[in-house]
């Protein structure tokens, strides 16, 4: 206890001393916490993708498991379920909606949470989410999201003390305020994942790992090592966070005054950090702790070998997938200034590329190895994805503090050098990334699915029935309590659906069959029975099948064809730097244009038989 709240006072100490030296922080932090929580309550009590559904769940059933029978055994095997070991977030997640099952329990809601365990996989869990009352979701799902929205803030500061220490307060305030307004960070902020726990995560161990460079205390170096493995306990890609530590250990013994072989030969702190990095990465796998090593280890080596060859977006160059994800991220302006800082970071670590005198009291060696260690970082990053078939923003998440840091630096030397462009450049690149993260994060507040889901619970009879073609409620717009036929998989399961319901839902996906492209374009849950499926929907559109168009929601798109930017083609991706909100690939959330429904309400009998889907 000693140990944490020595911690605890340690970070309360550095924070209110960065308050009081920097008059900017306090706002900069509030403008991130605005950005991460508006309207953090969308689609609620439905989800946002089925990664937060299935974070959410995994703590819901050990709750549910153990109020049902509190035991051992069951706690071992609700810890064991589902899709996959997910690691540190089931300790997180069970923290945050604590307060929520506590109510349950006081307001005698415990049969409804002790039912949960009892799961059927059928669309998505639709069958749990329903015979759950609603406000345990919403509740839950606000709970967690905040939880992620906090740990974006944090992020932020992170990034302020890193750019402190990289060179000084005003490069660390300018790394700060760019994060602060990027697009990228507060989406992901509005979903309870891994991806925003494991950036905070990697972020101090890559701060507390150049303070051990700068400093040489072993604590320093101990603590990056643990840092770094609940990084890779919340997300497994933080695993690239290894060998820069090992390198930070070769900076410092550069920097030592003793022969290099004598200052590099410190097993005790080597061997170390190891363990404790090994020991936490354990820790953080409750799926571990509770005997069942067999998921955990082919998460870490069967899931990861394979996921470079997963196939959930078209085929196209990797550079097009960077240039996507960093301009739905940070926009057009941002992408630009953070290709130009990067490589103009690459080129200050010549020889003799040393940088003007700022005033720091501190030697350039320090800015030189904290520049080595955010390029080695970003460096890993990019070439793992290189070798991966797509990739979608949050797999980019971790770099981009790392880009507007390398962006921050570069534009201090330039300042260093040429004020009267550095200035104006820095004032464009802040207010056109806000205003696109404005936009974006406006948007949440008029959702196309929220707006349906409200039309429904308005407009539609008590006991109507609604037909979707998705694989998971999560990707529809539903009431809580509305019965679902849905339309998927082969024909023995046709006893799940209504032959002639009230109501037909189209969604922004079902309309992409309507695409004439190449089967290497689509997007993995696109791919199948393509003409069967557009000739219905076309039917369906144009009243073949007793059916009228009664409500859209969201921008229709041309013809009722989505029009997506070309695999490989730069021009159709700039636009993506310029709107936010874009519709993205495979588990992202969907967005704008993305949450295109269309409702169809019949207006006869039904007489043509609905083909197969």
């Amino acid at each position: 206890m000693t140990v944490v709240s020595g911690l605890i006072d340690r970070i309360g100490g550095q924070v209110r001393r960065d308050l009081r030296a920097d008059p900017y922080l306090a706002a900069i932090l509030l403008v991130a916490a605005l950005l991460a929580s508006f309207w953090i309550w969308h689609r609620v009590p439905n989800f946002a993708t089925w990664d937060e559904r299935d974070r959410l769940l995994d703590s819901l059933v050990v709750y549910s498991s153990l109020i049902e029978d509190p035991s051992i055994a069951s706690l071992r095997e609700s810890v064991a379920w589902g899709r996959a070991p997910f690691g540190a977030t089931l300790y997180l997640y069970s923290l945050a909606i604590a307060p929520v099952v506590a109510l349950a329990l006081l307001l005698g809601e415990g049969g409804a949470l002790a039912g949960i365990h009892s799961l059927n996989v059928e669309y998505g869990y639709f069958e749990t989410w329903q015979a759950t009352p609603a406000w345990i979701w919403t509740g839950s799902l606000v709970a967690t999201r905040l939880v992620n929205a906090c740990l974006a803030v944090g992020s932020v500061y992170l990034t302020y003390r890193l750019g402190t220490v990289l060179r000084d307060r005003v490069t660390g305030r300018l790394a700060a305020a760019l994060l602060a307004v990027t697009f990228g960070l507060a989406m992901l902020a509005h979903e309870a994942g891994e991806d925003v726990p494991a950036l905070f995560a990697l972020l101090l161990a890559l701060y507390l790992l150049v303070r051990y460079v700068q400093t040489g205390t072993r604590r320093r170096f101990l603590e990056a090592s643990a840092a770094g493995g609940l990084a890779v306990a919340f997300k497994l890609t933080a695993g690239l966070l290894v060998p820069v530590i090992g390198l930070g250990y070769l900076l410092r013994a550069r920097r030592e005054d003793r022969p290099l072989a004598a200052a590099l030969r410190r097993p005790r702190l080597f061997l170390g950090g190891a363990a404790t990095g090994a020991a936490v990465i354990a820790l953080g796998f409750p799926t571990l702790l509770v005997g069942h090593v067999d998921p955990v280890v082919e998460r870490f080596v069967g899931q990861s070998a394979g996921r470079a060859s997963v196939a959930l977006g078209p085929t196209a160059p990797s550079w097009w997938w960077f240039l996507r994800g960093y301009l739905a991220s940070f926009g057009l302006p941002l992408t630009v200034a953070g290709i130009a800082g990067v490589l103009a970071s690459v080129a200050a670590l010549r020889p003799g590329a040393g940088d003007r005198p700022t005033g720091r009291t501190t030697g350039s060696t320090t800015d030189h190895d904290a520049r080595i260690l955010l390029l080695a970082l970003l460096a890993a990053f990019i070439a793992v994805l290189s070798g991966w078939h797509d990739f979608r923003p949050h797999h980019l998440l971790p770099t981009l503090p790392l880009v507007v840091l390398l962006t921050a630096d570069a534009l201090a030397r330039l300042r260093a050098r040429r004020p009267a462009v550095a200035g104006p450049l820095i004032a464009v690149l802040l207010v056109t990334t806000a205003a696109f993260a404005g936009v974006g994060v406006a948007g949440y507040a008029t959702t196309p699915r929220d707006a349906a889901v409200d039309w429904l619970d308005r407009t539609a009879p008590e006991n109507a029935t609604m037909a979707t073609y998705h694989h998971g409620f999560d990707e529809t717009a539903v009431p809580h309590g509305m019965t679902v036929a849905h339309r998927w998989g082969p024909a023995s399961h046709e006893d799940r659906n209504v032959s002639c319901p009230q109501y037909i839902q189209l969604s922004y996906e079902n309309l992409l069959y309507l695409r004439d492209v190449p089967r290497a374009q689509r997007e993995v849950g696109v791919r199948w029975n393509v003409s069967r499926r557009a000739a219905y929907v076309r039917g369906l559109l144009a009243g073949e099948y007793a059916y009228e168009i009664a409500a859209e929601f969201g921008p229709r798109p041309p013809n009722y064809v989505p029009q997506r930017p070309r695999p490989g083609s730069l021009v159709d991706i700039l636009p993506m730097g310029i709107t936010p909100r874009n519709d993205f690939y495979g588990d992202e959330q969907e967005l704008g244009p993305g949450q295109y429904v269309v409702i169809l309400e019949r207006n006869e009998a039904c007489s043509k038989d609905v083909p197969e889907w």
